[in-house]
């Protein structure tokens, strides 16, 4: 579950650069003018509170480091360390408030993505609440055409959703404590709080990070996000480790596509075995984003690739020729892959592609932020799924969640354009790896992933 999010700071996308040589126009232009708060192993973005939304701090929940800009282009930044507190009654896992920061809430990934305006904080403040449990809605981008959906199976039975009795169903292939779907909405899932925290729906099934998330026996986020050859990486499960999977065999994948997933006849590399918390030892490999392969052909061979192989998130090999860069980059991980995330969305990404942008060493940046964030939506991802995309957690249905719950509502595409009451930066899934869709940044809408590794 866990992937790469944790990470660089705007300092640390310049270590990046460094290390796997970007040039420093390129990633100055990738430096994130939002903040970010580094908490339980994991990146939240920063989201404005509007007007009229109560969201009130809470209990203390912990202690985090926030990171911000201190110049205009945010490639300065400072880290400060935090009272986390829980906002209103909001899972901690979903999202919280700082101690001294009023009218800001910082949220995981791509929650909500897929809504905007009111329907975006409805979302968010009024989860489905089954079995006792919080999940929290996440919807597939209107753009591009056609719009995803969710082969939902079997009623799991009903529950009170935004003031309406709604029937709830099971995901095909996907185990119904950390998902489920609820009947006339194919194109939503309510994910349970640690499920794929940076992880994000596309309608490009090669970035459908979110389904693959699902569908996999286990899904990791790795902090930090990366490291040099000879170090080490530890990993967190978003979900028990029962049955077969336990004990499965972990290996590295080199990937050559800003997503999730295992490569066709791929060379890999094993680092360790399954477990709800490992210690991965960075293999001697080349530089570069690689996919935690596990190897389960006992588990069920739905989502999985051949030989029984599922992907379960993603890591960063960094250079290991730069000493000081590489310190840099273990130390900013979370960050920076927050950073990366955010100003790589999907649509920056294709943008520079469109210009002739796409470089190895630009394809690497971009890995490196969907890594961590995941996928972002159609319109925000990175920057846009942490970023942009994360943002774009809104194009949702204009009725919102009620008019959703009634059946009547849209397929929840995310919105380029955030609405006013939502903030406009974009957080990196360290794969707080790619969240396609969440909340964006401070002043703009809801952000989302890309990295997830998420």
């Amino acid at each position: 579950m866990m992937t790469p999010l944790r990470a660089f700071l705007a300092v640390c996308v310049l270590a990046v650069a460094g290390a796997l040589g970007f040039s420093s126009s390129a990633v100055a232009a990738t430096c994130p003018t939002a903040s970010y708060l580094d908490y339980n192993h994991l990146a939240y973005a920063e989201v404005a509170i509007p007007a009229g939304v109560q969201l009130a701090p809470g209990a203390a929940v912990g202690s985090g480091a926030l990171d911000q800009p201190t110049s205009s282009n945010g490639c300065k930044r400072s880290r400060t360390s935090v009272h986390v507190l829980s906002a209103g009654s909001v899972d901690p896992q979903v999202a919280v408030v700082v101690s001294g920061r009023p009218g800001t809430a910082f949220v995981i990934g791509q929650r909500c993505a897929g809504f905007t305006g009111s329907a975006y904080w409805d979302c968010l403040t009024r989860p489905l609440v089954w079995d006792g449990v919080q999940y929290t809605a996440t919807s597939y981008p209107s753009q591009p055409a056609p719009v995803g959906t969710l082969a939902l199976g079997a009623a799991l039975g009903t529950a009170e959703y935004h003031g309406r009795r709604v029937t709830l169903r099971r995901i095909q292939s996907v185990d119904s404590t950390l998902a489920v779907g609820i009947s006339g909405q194919p194109s939503v899932a309510w994910l349970s709080p640690r499920t794929c925290p940076y992880s994000g729906f596309s309608n490009t099934a090669q970035d459908d990070n979110l389904l693959r998330c699902l569908r996999s026996p286990v899904w990791f986020t790795f902090d930090p996000p990366g490291n040099p050859a000879g170090a080490t990486v530890v990993g967190r499960a978003d979900r028990p480790v029962t049955g077969a999977v336990a004990g499965a065999t972990i290996s590295l994948a080199l990937l050559s596509v800003d997503a999730d997933y295992v490569p066709a006849n791929p060379k890999m590399v094993a680092v360790g075995h399954v477990a709800s918390q490992i210690s991965l030892k960075v293999p001697d490999v080349t530089a570069g984003v690689y996919e935690a392969v596990v190897s389960c052909p006992q588990c069920s061979n739905t989502g999985a690739g051949s030989d029984g192989l599922y992907p379960a998130g993603s890591v960063l090999v960094a250079s290991s020729s730069k000493g000081s860069t590489v310190a840099l980059i273990v130390n900013y991980v979370i960050l920076a892959l927050v950073v990366l995330a955010v100003a790589l969305g999907i649509r920056s990404r294709r943008r520079r592609r469109a210009q002739g942008l796409g470089r190895r060493n630009s394809e690497l940046g971009r890995m490196l932020g969907g890594m961590l964030l995941g996928p972002g939506p159609s319109a925000a991802r990175r920057g846009k799924s942490w970023g942009d995309d994360a943002r774009g957690g809104g194009g949702g249905a204009a009725g919102g969640p009620d008019v959703r719950a009634n059946g009547q509502g849209g397929r929840g595409g995310r919105d380029p354009k955030p609405p006013a009451s939502r903030p406009a930066g974009s957080p990196a899934k360290r794969k707080a790896r790619r969240g396609r869709g969440g909340p964006q940044g401070k002043n703009g809408g809801p952000q989302g992933k890309k990295p997830g590794t998420g």
